[in-house]
């Protein structure tokens, strides 16, 4: 199974950079979510690069107007 986050080697690779900081600023520039790990190293979500996203949450729907729900005039 292929691991939920990108690798030190991949993030170098994604952004150019081996300081933390500065991929943190690539990534965020680039409009990649990003953070950062307890130990300071940066995290990013797999799906986030390959584009598989989490399922969208759906609207609220309406509740129907029904006609004898509408007051007599």
């Amino acid at each position: 199974m292929e691991s939920l986050t990108l690798t030190k080697e991949e993030i170098i690779e994604a952004t150019g950079y081996k300081r933390g900081a500065d991929q943190l600023a690539a990534l965020l520039k680039a409009g990649i979510p990003a953070d950062r790990r307890p130990d300071g190293s940066v995290r990013v979500w797999r799906h986030h690069m390959t584009g598989i996203a989490a399922p969208k949450q759906k609207a609220p729907r309406r509740a129907p107007e029904l006609a004898s729900d509408r007051k007599a005039a």
